[in-house]
C-alpha cells in the first residue's frame, strides 16, 4: 500500500546494516513450507559458522547476486531487533531458529515470492531486480504492526528512500490474520518499486491534484496479477482475474464495483483526485476494467456509469495485453492521467502492432468501455470534451453541441456533479440554433446551453433531441440514438479559478506594517471580485483583515492590506475570486490562492549623518546648543520621535521630540550637558502607539565654542563715565543657529575683583540696556561678553570679550538749571555743580558759551578750577540772550558726554537758587533670588532667603522716612520668593539729589548662591527704572573681601535719585 509510505520513512530499522562476515557463502536450493502456495523450493544462502568448510551449516533466506539479479535479504524484525531467518543444525527445513515472532512459512512465502516476480519480470521483460540491472539489493522486512507509533494493519509497501529502498510487510501479532504477501501483492508492490526507476517519478503526496498515484496503483494491479498467473501458469483461457483471494475476500478485476473501486473513468467509486481525502485506490480499478476487456473481450451489450454504450468487444489475449502496458510505462510523467495513459498505450499498440491494428482497436475500444472516450459520434459532437480539465465555469459553464442533420431542431441537456445525474442537476432546453458550414464544407448546426457550477467541480453532461421532423428516424440516421434518450455523459472538470499571484511569487514577503502593502495578482476572467483575508495563523481562525476590491479586467489585479500590522509579526495572506450571488447559483467563488507568509518588518529609519560613521570612529563634534538630525522616511509612519541620550542604549534619554510625517529633518535643541560631553541621536518612525526602530547611532560630542555669538557695540575699548546709569550692550549671532537660541546671557564682570553680573535678555532680543550705575563703579574697567542659551538651558560659550574704560565722569551743573534758568547778567552769578562721583578732589574746567554761535565767553572757556562754583562777574554776559555752560572733569576721557545746561540773562533773572518744589513721590524696590528646584532631593539650584534694609538720604543730609501705602514705616525688604518687592510713598518733600542706602542685613544659613540665576534688585522712582536690576555679586574666592556683596553687613553704594 503505497500511502504508507511517509509513515515507513520514519522507520529507524530502514537505515540497518545488511553486512555480516559470511564464510564459505553460496546460493544452493532448498524446499521448505510456504505459507499460502504449499511447498516450494527455492534458491537459499548457505555458510558455515567458520572458515571451516567441513563445519556446521547454517542456511538462510538470503541469496547472493547471481545470473544477473541481485541479492535478495530478508529479516523479521521484533521490537525493533532484527534477525535473520535460518535453518540450523539439526536441519529441518524451518526457518526459525534465531528468535523472531514470525513463522517459518510466512517468511518462506515472502522470500519465495520476491524470487519467483523478480524471475519473471526478467523473463519476461527482460528486467533485473528493481532497477533493470540488478545492481541494487532487494531488502525486505516482516514486522509487527503494533510496534509502530501509529499501529499499522496487516498490509504491505515499499518505501521509496532513494538512499535505501526497501519493501516492507506488516502483521499484527496482536490480531488474527495474517501477512499480505500473496504473489500478486508482492508483484503490485515489486511493480512499484520498478515503475519508480523506469519513469523516474516518485510516488508522492504532493501528486494529491494529479492521476499519476491512482494510475500507479491500478499499473501495479496489473502486473501483480498478470506475474501471478504468469507464476502459477495459467492459460490464456484459464486466466485467474481475482487479486489477493488467498488473504481477504477476492476482488476481481472484471467487475471492480464489487469491491468498491470504479470501473468508469469519473464514474461510481472514483474519487476526485483533488479531494483533501484522496485515497489512490479506487480510481485503480478503471485500469483493472481495461486490462480485463483488453485481454479476455467482452460478449454482449453493457453501458458504462457515463452511459456510453459498448458491446462484443474482441480481446487480444493477456501476453498482448501486458506487452503494450510494460512499452507505454516509459511515457508516464508526474502529470499524467487516465487520457494520457490512454495515448500512451495507443501509441504502444501503434508501435508494436500498427496504426488501426486489431490490438491498437481492441486498446482504443477497451478504453471508451471504461470512459477513458470523446463520447461522442460522428454526427454529433458535445463540448467540453469528456476528460476535459481546467474549463472555465464563468461566467457560465457553456455547453456547446454541434450536429449534421436539420430535421433535430431542439435539445435538451441536464448537467450534475455526479455521474448518474443525482445531484446538482439541471436541465435546460436549446432554444439558440445556428447553422455554419463546418472545415469539410457540410451545413453543421450548432446551438448551447448555460450550466451553473462552482469553480473546481466535476460536471457531467448529457443531451437528447426533444424535437425533430416526424422522419427523424427513419432510415439510418445515427441521430436517432439521440432522440428522446440521452446520449453518453462527458465529465470534465471545471478551472479552479484559483488566483496566481503575480509575478507567481508565493514565497514569504517582508512588508511594511504600516504603509498598507500592495500585492498585484493575475486576473481571474469572469470573476466580479476579489477577496483578501489576513491573519495570523495559516488556518485562518484568527483572521484580521477580511475586503474585497473589484475586479477591473485588466491583466493583473492589485490589492492592499488597509490594517495596521504589528512590527515584528508573521502573517498570512490568500485572496479568493469571487462571483456576486445570483438566482441560479449562489457562493460562486474560486480556490483559495496559494497562501503567502507575510512578516511584517519592523519600521526603521536611519539618521543620515551616521550612514558612513562606522563603530570606532570619534563622534561628531557638534555646537553645544544643537545640531541638524536628518534621516530617511519610513513610508506609513504619522511622525518620527527624535531622541538623544548620555549612552548608545538609551536608557538615559535626556530629550526627545515629535517630528511630523512629512518632515525628516529638524534643528533638535539639547538640554544643557557639560561641555565636552558625548551624546547619541537616533530616530524612531510611529504610527499612532506604535514606534519602530532606528538601524543607526548618531555619535556626537559638544562643544560649546563651535558656535558662539560676537558683541557688536559699544565697540571695543569704548570709555564709560563712572557710575553710568545706562548702557546699552548690542551683538549678533555670529555662528550660532538662531532658530535654536532662546535667549541671550549678557556676562559684566568687574575687572578690580573679577565680580561677574549675568544679566539675561527676553527672548532673541540682540542688545540689552543696562540700568544699574553700580556696574561703572570699578575705575579698572569692566569685561563684556555675550553667551546663547537654548530653549532647555544649553549654553555656548562666551564671545570675545569687549573691554571697556570706567573715566571720571563730567560734574551735572545745579545753577542755572537747563531751560529753566534766567540771570540778570548786569549782577555777579555763580555757577554750581556737584562733586565728581570719580574723585571728588579734583581739577574741573568750567565753559560758558553764547549758545547762538557757540563762542567761548572771555576767560571762560575751560577755565581751570577746583572748587564746586565759579564767580561770573557782572557784565560778563549780555541780557537778551541764551548761553550755554559746561563743566568738565580735567581728569575725564575721550567720548565720555558732557553735560551742558542752557540758560537765559534777562534784567527780570535770579542769580540766586529758588528754594525747591514740594513733590510726591514713589521708590519702588523689588528683589529676586532663584527658587529651588523640588523634583529633586535635596532641593537643588536654589539662593538662600536674604534681607535688604534700605533708607532715603534727602538732599540736606536727613533721613527721610519711607511708608508703604498703608502708611506704615518701611525700612527692609525680605526676598524669600522669585519675586519679591514694595512701593513706598514720600510727600511733600523738596525737590533734589536723593540717596538711597542699601545694606545686605540678613542671609538665611547656609548661604546659598546659584551663580546661573543670580540675586538681585531693582529700584524704580515714580515707576522708572533706576537700576534695573543690580545683581548681587559674590566673591567665592574671598568671602571677606569688601567687595563681596553677598556677605552680611555689606552697604551698597548710594543710589542717586534726582527727584523733581
Amino acid at each position: 500500500m503505497k500511502h504508507l509510505q511517509a509513515i515507513l520513512l520514519l522507520l529507524l530499522f530502514c537505515r540497518a546494516s545488511f553486512s555480516q562476515t559470511l564464510h564459505n557463502a553460496k546460493n544452493v536450493d532448498r524446499t521448505a513450507m510456504s505459507f499460502f502456495d504449499g511447498q516450494k523450493t527455492f534458491r537459499a544462502l548457505e555458510h558455515t559458522v567458520n572458515n571451516d568448510p567441513a563445519s556446521d551449516k547454517i542456511y538462510r533466506l538470503q541469496t547472493l547476486p547471481e545470473n544477473g539479479y541481485p541479492e535478495i535479504i530478508l529479516k523479521g524484525v521484533d521490537n525493533g531487533t532484527e534477525v535473520f531467518f535460518e535453518d540450523q543444525t539439526p536441519f529441518d527445513n524451518l526457518f526459525d531458529n534465531n528468535q523472531t515472532p514470525h513463522l517459518s512459512s510466512e517468511a518462506v512465502q515472502t522470500f519465495y515470492g520476491f524470487q519467483e516476480v523478480m524471475k519473471a519480470f526478467g523473463q519476461r521483460f527482460g528486467w533485473k531486480g528493481i532497477d533493470g540491472t540488478g545492481t541494487l539489493p532487494i531488502k525486505i522486512f516482516m514486522k509487527d504492526g503494533e510496534d509502530e507509533p501509529f499501529p499499522v494493519p496487516n498490509n504491505a509497501g515499499f518505501v521509496e528512500d532513494t538512499s535505501n529502498e526497501h519493501f516492507i510487510f506488516f502483521r499484527s501479532l496482536s490480531q488474527p490474520g495474517s501477512f499480505n504477501n500473496v504473489l500478486e501483492i508482492i508483484g503490485h508492490e515489486f511493480t512499484h518499486a520498478v515503475l519508480l526507476h523506469k519513469t523516474g517519478v516518485v510516488y508522492s503526496d504532493d501528486l494529491t491534484c494529479s492521476e499519476f498515484n491512482t494510475l500507479h496503483e491500478g499499473i501495479a494491479d496489473i502486473f501483480g496479477i498478470y506475474l501471478e498467473n504468469r507464476i502459477e501458469k495459467s492459460d490464456p483461457q484459464n486466466f485467474n482475474w481475482l487479486f489477493s483471494e488467498q488473504f481477504k475476500a477476492a476482488e476481481d478485476f472484471s467487475s471492480p464495483k464489487n469491491h468498491q473501486f470504479a470501473d468508469t473513468y469519473n464514474g461510481q467509486f472514483y474519487v476526485n483526485v483533488c479531494s483533501d481525502y484522496y485515497n489512490p485506490h479506487p480510481g485503480a480499478g478503471v485500469a483493472e476494467k481495461w486490462f480485463v476487456l483488453l485481454s479476455d473481450g467482452f460478449q454482449g451489450s453493457a453501458y458504462n456509469d457515463l452511459g456510453y454504450g459498448y458491446s462484443n468487444l474482441s480481446g487480444i489475449g493477456p501476453e498482448k495485453a501486458i506487452q503494450i502496458v510494460w512499452e507505454a510505462l516509459a511515457s508516464l510523467k508526474a502529470y499524467s492521467d487516465y487520457p494520457a495513459l490512454k495515448a500512451f498505450t495507443l501509441k504502444a499498440a501503434e508501435k508494436l502492432y500498427g496504426l488501426h491494428s486489431t490490438e491498437y482497436l481492441a486498446v482504443q475500444n477497451a478504453w471508451c468501455a471504461v470512459g477513458v472516450c470523446d463520447n461522442n459520434s460522428v454526427s454529433f459532437t458535445m463540448y467540453p470534451a469528456n476528460g476535459a480539465v481546467s474549463i472555465n465555469p464563468w461566467p457560465t459553464t457553456k455547453i456547446n453541441l454541434t450536429w449534421q442533420n436539420a430535421l433535430a431542431t431542439k435539445w435538451r441537456v441536464q448537467t450534475s456533479t455526479k455521474f448518474d445525474f443525482s445531484e446538482n442537476l439541471q436541465e435546460v432546453d436549446t432554444d439558440n440554433t445556428t447553422m455554419v458550414i463546418d472545415p469539410n464544407g457540410l451545413l453543421t448546426y450548432s446551438a448551447s446551453v448555460d450550466a451553473y457550477y462552482h469553480p473546481g467541480e466535476k460536471v457531467y453532461a448529457r443531451a437528447q433531441i426533444i424535437e425533430a421532423d416526424p422522419n427523424f428516424c427513419k432510415g439510418l440516421n445515427p441521430l436517432c440514438a439521440y432522440y428522446q434518450q440521452f446520449g453518453p455523459a462527458h465529465a470534465f472538470t471545471l478551472k479552479d479559478q484559483k488566483v496566481e499571484f503575480w509575478p507567481g511569487n508565493s514565497l514569504p514577503q517582508v512588508v511594511n506594517p504600516w504603509n498598507k502593502p500592495k500585492f498585484i495578482w493575475k486576473s481571474v476572467p469572469g470573476s466580479d471580485r476579489y477577496r483578501i483575508q489576513v491573519a495570523t495563523d495559516n488556518a485562518f481562525k484568527g483572521i484580521i483583515y477580511d475586503e474585497v476590491v473589484l475586479h477591473t479586467g485588466n491583466f493583473t489585479e492589485k490589492g492592499e492590506i488597509n490594517t495596521i500590522l504589528e512590527a515584528g509579526h508573521d502573517y498570512y495572506l490568500r485572496i479568493r475570486a469571487e462571483r456576486l450571488d445570483f438566482v441560479k447559483i449562489n457562493k460562486n467563488y474560486g480556490a483559495w490562492s496559494d497562501v503567502i507568509q507575510v512578516h511584517g518588518a519592523t519600521p526603521q529609519t536611519s539618521i543620515t549623518q551616521a550612514l558612513n560613521q562606522g563603530p570606532n570612529d570619534p563622534p561628531k563634534v557638534i555646537p553645544s546648543l544643537g545640531c541638524w538630525i536628518t534621516w530617511y522616511a519610513y513610508s506609513g509612519a504619522t511622525s518620527y520621535v527624535v531622541q538623544v541620550a548620555k549612552d548608545p542604549s538609551f536608557t538615559d534619554v535626556i530629550r526627545s521630540e515629535t517630528a511630523a510625517a512629512n518632515i525628516t529633518t529638524i534643528e533638535f535643541a539639547i538640554p544643557q550637558v557639560p561641555d565636552k560631553t558625548e551624546l547619541f541621536f537616533r530616530v524612531l518612525p510611529q504610527k499612532g502607539s506604535a514606534v519602530g526602530l532606528c538601524n543607526n547611532t548618531f555619535s556626537v560630542i559638544t562643544n560649546e565654542s563651535a558656535t558662539i555669538p560676537k558683541m557688536k557695540s559699544p565697540t571695543d575699548g569704548s570709555n564709560f563715565p563712572f557710575k553710568n546709569f545706562l548702557a546699552v550692550f548690542s551683538w549678533n549671532g555670529g555662528t550660532l543657529s538662531m532658530p535654536i537660541v532662546d535667549h541671550f546671557e549678557l556676562f559684566v564682570t568687574e575687572n578690580t575683583f573679577g565680580l561677574t553680573t549675568i544679566l539675561a535678555t527676553k527672548g532673541k532680543d540682540l542688545d540689552l540696556a543696562v540700568l544699574d550705575e553700580f556696574l561703572f563703579d570699578d575705575k579698572l574697567g569692566v569685561t563684556v561678553s555675550v553667551r546663547g542659551v537654548g530653549p532647555f538651558g544649553a549654553k555656548s560659550a562666551l564671545s570675545a570679550p569687549f573691554h571697556y574704560n570706567i573715566c571720571a565722569d563730567h560734574p551735572v551743573v545745579l545753577f542755572p538749571g537747563d531751560q529753566t534758568g534766567v540771570v540778570d547778567a548786569m549782577q555777579d552769578f555763580n555757577i554750581d555743580w556737584n562733586d565728581s562721583f570719580f574723585d571728588p578732589i579734583t581739577e574741573y574746567r568750567v565753559t560758558l558759551k553764547d549758545a547762538t554761535t557757540g563762542i567761548a565767553m572771555p576767560g571762560f572757556s575751560d577755565k581751570p578750577t577746583t572748587a564746586t562754583s565759579m564767580l561770573v562777574p557782572a557784565g560778563t554776559l549780555t541780557n537778551g540772550k541764551k548761553y550755554a555752560v559746561s563743566v568738565k572733569n580735567a581728569f575725564s576721557c575721550a567720548g565720555i558726554l558732557l553735560p551742558v545746561n542752557v540758560f537765559s540773562a534777562a534784567s527780570s533773572g535770579s542769580n540766586q537758587p529758588q528754594p525747591p518744589k514740594l513733590v510726591n513721590f514713589t521708590i519702588g524696590f523689588n528683589g529676586f533670588r532663584n527658587d529651588p528646584d523640588g523634583s529633586v532631593f535635596p532641593p537643588e539650584y536654589g539662593t538662600s532667603n536674604f534681607v535688604l534694609g534700605f533708607k532715603l538720604i534727602d538732599p540736606d543730609e536727613n533721613p527721610l522716612e519711607l511708608v508703604d501705602p498703608n502708611g506704615n514705616i518701611v525700612t527692609e525688604l525680605d526676598v524669600d520668593s522669585e519675586n519679591s518687592g514694595i512701593i513706598m510713598h514720600a510727600s511733600n518733600k523738596p525737590q533734589g539729589t536723593y540717596k538711597l542706602r542699601v545694606t545686605m542685613k540678613d542671609i538665611t544659613d547656609p548661604l546659598l548662591y546659584y551663580p546661573f540665576d543670580q540675586p538681585r534688585f531693582s529700584v524704580f522712582l515714580n515707576g522708572q527704572p533706576e537700576i534695573n536690576p543690580h545683581v548681587i555679586t559674590v566673591d567665592f574666592v574671598n568671602p571677606a573681601s569688601a567687595f563681596n556683596e553677598w556677605q552680611v553687613g555689606f552697604q551698597f553704594a548710594d543710589i542717586i535719585l534726582d527727584i523733581k
